[in-house]
């Protein structure tokens, strides 16, 4: 049942009391990221301009690598093995840390074309930043801006395990492996 008290927000009576722009926080956490962003992006507060520039940031990331269509207000328990991992990935696109090693498992699996292309750029970004970053990934277009290429093969799981190739993008396409 829904808790009479807080209406199922999980919020103290203070925090459901708070308004901006006369929107409270349970009614901003409940909206889809995608609606969220242009909501915040008009927000013009001085005081407030540093967070609001850094949350801004935030959820056009979340918009950008496909996952506009959450809310804030969801439980992460509930999120996909890839939602999680996108979401942590927009987390580590914020931070200051560099020479960090990420490792990520099919990023783009289930996503669509278009959000592929924002997944690959997001990679980049992360590279960009002084990290090194691995992905093991089946899709063309994402291991087409890999700076370096190691397919394994020939076959997956115990049929697999073999290293077929090693090295540029452009000689893993000259050669006669499956990925090749």
């Amino acid at each position: 049942t829904t808790c009479p008290e807080c209406e199922g927000t999980r919020l103290s009576e203070e925090a459901r009391s708070v308004k901006i722009a006369g929107k409270g926080i349970a009614e901003l956490s409940a909206l889809q990221i995608s609606d969220l962003a242009p909501w915040l992006a008009k927000l013009e507060e001085p005081s407030a301009a540093p967070l609001l520039s850094a949350l801004r940031q935030v959820l056009d990331s979340f918009v950008e690598i496909g996952l506009g269509y959450l809310s804030l207000d969801r439980p992460a328990g509930t999120l996909s093995g890839g939602e999680a991992q996108r979401v942590k990935m927009v987390r580590h696109l914020g931070s200051s840390l560099t020479d960090v090693t990420y490792v990520f498992d099919e990023p783009t699996a289930g996503l669509h074309p278009h959000d592929v292309q924002r997944m690959n750029e997001l990679l980049l970004r992360l590279r960009d930043k002084g990290n090194t970053v691995l992905v093991v990934e089946h899709k063309p277009e994402t291991i087409a801006i890999a700076d370096h290429v190691v397919d394994l093969g020939p076959g997956a799981g115990t049929a697999g395990g073999e290293i077929g190739f090693e090295g540029t993008v452009e000689g893993l396409r000259a050669s006669d492996t499956t990925t090749g």
